[in-house]
């Protein structure tokens, strides 16, 4: 629950009771690390706009091949994007300086 309370540091709980489709008190739960949550709870979670950072922790420490190839995927995808970001802002700056 450490990635979760990065990627959301103001009302923790609740955001994350939002997504999970759990109470708030069960989210403060999970967040305490006094529990974890059911599969209905995790399944949501996982769909929501969490999931990545849900199953990355998940598979924290595992290497099966599948995961290690989504790893290099998703790597792949993230630099890509940046990438493409860089390139519209270079072309952004060479057309501020063309004559």
């Amino acid at each position: 629950m450490r990635a979760v309370r990065g990627a959301l540091p103001r009302k923790t709980a609740l955001e994350l009771a939002l997504r999970s489709g759990a109470s708030p008190r069960s989210a403060e739960t999970w967040l305490a690390g006094k529990g974890a949550p059911n599969a209905e709870a995790l399944a949501a979670l996982l769909r929501s706009d969490l999931g990545l950072i849900v199953l990355e922790a998940i598979m924290a420490g595992a290497a099966p091949p599948w995961w290690e190839a989504l790893r290099r995927q998703i790597a792949i995808s993230r630099l890509r994007r940046a990438q493409a970001e860089h390139q519209r802002a270079l072309e952004a700056l060479e057309r501020e300086a063309a004559p």
